[in-house]
């Protein structure tokens, strides 16, 4: 008279290349120095996977928390354009691995282990 255990779907068997925002960060920053300014679409040119364009996105996001750039779009849905403003000899900005570890085991609860 237990009750059913809940389903559960395991996705270890599926294989997805991990793809590294500190990588991406790396890149991003490299164009943005020779270029000065560029849109988003420019930036993700040479990506041939979501991914890809998910890290440099997510890259993005971390160095505008850094002030290394600039983000700016003028109509909804427009072109997102990226400005370094991150000086030229300056450190590199700092992006955490945060994005690049793996997900934390989730802990089950007192009601979901009785």
């Amino acid at each position: 008279m237990q009750p059913r255990p809940k389903p559960q779907v395991y996705v270890d068997h599926i294989h997805a290349p991990l793809v590294s925002v500190q990588e991406q960060a790396g890149i991003v920053v490299a164009r943005l120095r020779e270029l000065g300014e560029a849109s988003f679409s420019v930036l993700v040119d040479d990506t041939d996977d979501t991914l890809t364009v998910v890290a440099r996105f997510l890259a993005l996001l971390e160095l505008y928390r850094e002030k290394a750039v600039a983000l700016d779009q003028e109509t909804a849905l427009g072109d997102l354009i990226v400005r370094w403003t991150g000086g030229e000899g300056e450190g590199e900005p700092v992006v955490t691995d945060e994005f690049d570890r793996p997900p934390e085991p989730v802990k089950e609860t007192k009601e979901e282990s009785a």
